[in-house]
């Protein structure tokens, strides 16, 4: 959209937390709750250049200024302690040069009950018990950010859930906007989640419901005018005129 307009993140799941982080300044809160009792300790010993220190203290992009969370567990999903998580953890293999990376002091910290060097997987991570998700949960949001959230039929309340994401882990009170589709965890197939997308990329852009109707309306006449040559011998028609154009007919039939 532009330097002056920013740019907007669309994040869904896990993608929606990765968004977050992107517009969120940690300080220390995810280190020292990530720690516990031996964050200060172990943030004496790490390098500044380390990649731990680099996953767990970061600034918000200036960059990104508006975020769209689409079915996102800021609080986690019970679904990452259960059975399908388990096979999920069997399976990621992290990549050797990071594992040796990270002192045996931090990997012992981050899994005391493990004496290997086992890091803890971005799917238990994804667990509501996760100290990761309590702090970023803590930290306030640098950026405009809007809720799409699934429902399978209860409504916005605390017991409703897209199927995987429970409505108390995607809702954010701080969002300026939050639509409810009637879809399971993947509300973006649902045409109201992305006209609600849609919405929120013309807000950003500053283009009213009225403007965005006559740029719509503008973008058929231009399409038109090839074949209105051909066929009347001039660049438009009496159709093209009236007040309600065939863009605008659909949205009131919508």
């Amino acid at each position: 959209f532009g330097l002056q307009q920013g740019v907007v993140l669309v994040g869904h799941s896990m993608g929606g937390l990765l968004c977050r982080m992107q517009v969120t300044n940690s300080g220390r809160t995810i280190w020292d709750e990530v720690f516990g009792p031996r964050a200060q300790e172990l943030y004496a010993q790490i390098p500044n250049n380390s990649r731990v220190k680099q996953a767990l203290i970061f600034q918000a992009n200036p960059a990104v200024k508006r975020v769209i969370f689409v079915s996102t567990p800021h609080r986690g999903s019970r679904l990452a302690e259960g059975g399908i998580a388990a096979i999920a953890i069997w399976l990621i293999r992290l990549p050797f040069d990071l594992l040796y990376e990270i002192p045996e002091t931090v990997a012992h910290a981050l899994n005391p009950e493990s004496r290997a060097r086992i890091l803890p997987t971005s799917v238990q991570g994804l667990s509501p018990n996760s100290p990761l998700l309590h702090a970023l949960d803590r930290l306030p949001i640098e950026a405009k950010h809007h809720s799409i959230v699934g429902d399978r039929g209860r409504g916005d309340t605390p017991n409703s859930s897209d199927g995987v994401v429970p409505y108390w882990s995607s809702h954010l009170a701080s969002a300026q906007s939050e639509m409810i589709a009637p879809t399971g965890h993947e509300p973006m197939t649902d045409p109201r989640a992305v006209d609600e997308i849609r919405r929120i990329l013309l807000l950003n852009l500053g283009i009213g419901e009225r403007q965005h109707i006559s740029a719509e309306r503008e973008a058929v006449a231009s399409e038109m005018r090839p074949y209105l040559r051909r066929y009347f011998g001039r660049d438009n028609h009496p159709n093209l005129q009236r007040r309600h154009g065939p863009c605008e007919r659909l949205r009131r039939r919508g």
